[in-house]
């Protein structure tokens, strides 16, 4: 495992997750502790760690360049050659899309928030 160049806390992880996958508070929060108990203070992680179902999320995560992949191949005493998978906290995206905020969030109006005041009067002309 490589050593920590910058520490990715719990908020900045659930915030990116928020921001890039547009989710709830509850969803990034849960996403966001099940990633950080895998890496703990570590920034990559074998692959070989993970659950069925985590690893699926963990692509998920790739696809959405929150999380990298990159692999090793070994040559085992056998002769044989062994890949080995590694996942990485994306640092620098996750702290760029945890800067970030939702464009809906602050432009997004509701249909009743735009109308006038006036129309809400039900005064007879």
């Amino acid at each position: 495992m490589s050593n920590i160049r910058t520490l990715i806390t719990y908020e900045t992880l659930a915030r990116a997750i928020k921001n890039k996958m547009e989710v709830t508070d509850d969803v990034a929060d849960d996403i966001s502790i099940r990633v950080l108990n895998y890496f703990g203070f570590h920034d990559e992680i074998i692959d070989n760690a993970l659950d069925q179902d985590d690893r699926r999320m963990f692509y998920f995560l790739q696809d959405v360049q929150l999380l990298t992949t990159r692999w090793e191949e070994v040559v085992l005493p056998t002769g044989r050659t062994w890949r080995v998978f590694y996942w990485g906290l994306n640092v620098e995206k996750i702290e760029k899309f945890a800067a970030q905020t939702l464009e809906t969030e602050e432009m997004e109006l509701g249909l009743y928030d735009s109308l006038p005041e006036g129309v809400w009067s039900r005064s007879a002309a």
